[in-house]
């Protein structure tokens, strides 16, 4: 199995009461597994969203405890290339969603998300990425 990136947005969810199944159990697998990479991108996004700051101080040890992708300047260069040619083309993508697919890339990890950007950036940035869905289809 492959080590994985998991974006903010699939952490959130993940966090979350009402984590959709195939996300739950997919991230506890990877971090069972100790699959699971992350980058100061993801984590201070994380980090800005704690409730409080002993949240925040509990969030940050584990995510410290995580293999991290440095950001190097490489990364930086090739999300700035991915973003010209995405803005040349029409689409406006984050900046924290580009350097996170260029991290992933860069480190041969996949991609997890729930975060419609990365599919513009998927092919452009020459990473393999899993998009998840924020809750059960009906049935």
């Amino acid at each position: 199995m492959r080590a994985v990136l998991p974006d903010t947005s699939a952490w959130i969810v993940f966090l979350r009461r009402c984590c959709p199944d195939r996300l739950k159990e997919s991230m506890q697998s990877a971090l069972i597994d100790g699959r699971v990479h992350t980058c100061w991108v993801v984590r201070a996004e994380l980090l800005i969203g704690a409730r409080d700051e002993a949240a925040r101080q509990e969030l940050d040890r584990l995510l410290a405890a995580l293999p991290h992708v440095e950001l190097g300047e490489e990364v930086w260069a090739e999300a700035s290339r991915t973003g010209l040619g995405l803005r040349l083309e029409g689409q406006s993508v984050p900046l924290t969603d580009l350097v996170i697919a260029q991290a992933a890339a860069s480190a041969g990890l996949e991609l997890w998300h729930l975060d419609a950007h990365y599919e513009l950036i998927a092919g452009r940035a020459g990473v393999t990425q899993v998009a998840f869905e924020r809750s059960p289809p009906d049935t």
